[in-house]
């Protein structure tokens, strides 16, 4: 009798994550369309639920919409799950750098979309973006790794500082979305700024240490 009952939990626990899953999975599907808001309603026509449903997996739709961020997150975490490899000039590392994160950037655009529209009224989505921003500049830092060493604590600093922006969805954004570049030219146009970048950084390094 206790196996029975065991083994209807744990096919309630299954029903239960799978319709969790259908409705995250629904979410996404609408941001990613162009639906930078999506509601109760549409979320359930597009999972095959209730609208019940929504809310009895999810207790709002901040918390819905937190979760696919989370998601979105993880999964473009991806981009940088195979390291640069450790040699070649600075040049050479932050170049291979702006190509992955550029990718990833084009993958998070939706959901920065609707974050950019949320984020100063939303302390969860302010905590998942800066989560996100803080990623990126550890990827960066790790990226250059032994390449810094010629700088100073407060060079480094400005540097990694002035290629975060470089490389931030904001910039990626304004070439994608106000100048309507594709993401290859986008990505040309942030690679040239960031070696400029980075380039002048080593000349004032290299002239202080005189």
């Amino acid at each position: 009798m206790k196996k029975r009952i065991d083994g209807r939990t744990a096919k309630g626990l299954r029903v239960r994550e799978q319709a969790r899953e259908s409705i995250l999975t629904a979410y996404i599907d609408l941001i990613r369309s162009g639906v930078p808001a999506p509601t109760a309603r549409e979320t359930a026509e597009r999972a095959g639920l209730s609208l019940r449903a929504i809310f009895n997996h999810f207790p709002d739709l901040r918390a819905l919409r937190l979760a696919s961020f989370n998601r979105a997150q993880a999964q473009s975490s991806e981009f940088f799950s195979e390291e640069i490899p450790d040699r070649g000039s600075a040049a050479e590392r932050l170049e291979l750098f702006v190509q992955k994160q550029t990718r990833r950037l084009e993958y998070v655009t939706p959901f920065h979309r609707t974050a950019a529209m949320v984020e100063s009224v939303d302390p969860d989505v302010a905590a998942a973006m800066k989560r996100a921003r803080d990623a990126a500049l550890r990827d960066l830092a790790k990226t250059l790794g032994p390449a810094l060493s010629p700088f100073s604590r407060s060079e480094k600093r400005d540097l990694l500082t002035s290629l975060h922006m470089v490389c931030s969805w904001n910039a990626w954004e304004f070439l994608r979305a106000h100048y309507s570049l594709s993401p290859r030219r986008a990505r040309a146009i942030i690679t040239s700024v960031a070696l400029t970048v980075l380039a002048a950084a080593e000349r004032r390094a290299s002239q202080s240490a005189r």
